[in-house]
């Protein structure tokens, strides 16, 4: 009986290691890379994004503001927003929230508009913009993919960036529209 417990313990501690030797590190056979150039009045940049792992985007955003723009020093809200377009900026929607289409998504229960705010998927830190009026962000999320799903930035209708004039407030369920930025003052389209 001895004998047969050391093969059996043997065999147990055997699987054990050799089931520790390889596991999923979510790591994509390609990075997934995506881009975006931003404008608006007085306001030029580009963001570049790339999904390396399953569920971690790196962001990367620079812009600069001429004298007359409204890229001020300080902080500035910036978000994805749902749809990809920015002509006006106002076509760009509301703040990314993955795909809430009930036929797509039926277990979706987000409301439209800020009622969700800051816990949307697209909701990013701020940017600070220096005394030159540059402005920078790094960031990794998790909340969206570059990968197909239901959180991908390019399902149906796209996403884009927007940067506000104002800080975002991170407030939930914002009393006013200025909470999480106020006027839109840069968009940029993000494409693969």
């Amino acid at each position: 009986m001895s004998e047969l417990f050391k093969v059996g313990a043997g065999l147990v501690i055997g699987l054990l290691l050799g089931g520790c030797s390889s596991y999923h590190t979510g790591k994509h056979d390609t990075k997934l890379r995506a881009k975006a150039s931003i404008a608006g009045p007085g306001i030029t940049g580009e963001a570049d994004l790339y999904e390396e792992y399953d569920g971690r985007v790196r962001i990367k955003l620079k812009v600069h503001g001429t004298p007359e723009s409204k890229l001020t020093p300080g902080l500035h809200g910036i978000h994805i927003h749902e749809t990809g377009s920015c002509e006006p900026f106002s076509a760009a929607k509301g703040h990314y929230d993955g795909n809430v289409d009930p036929q797509v998504n039926p277990e979706a229960n987000v409301s439209s508009g800020l009622g969700n705010h800051p816990y949307h998927l697209g909701d990013l830190q701020n940017m600070s913009v220096d005394s030159d009026r540059k402005g920078s962000l790094y960031t990794v999320t998790s909340r969206v993919t570059l990968s197909n799903g239901l959180n991908t930035l390019f399902d149906s209708d796209g996403s884009a960036f927007i940067i506000h004039e104002l800080p975002d407030k991170y407030l939930p369920d914002p009393p006013n529209k200025d909470a999480p930025g106020g006027a839109r003052i840069a968009c940029g389209v993000i494409l693969k």
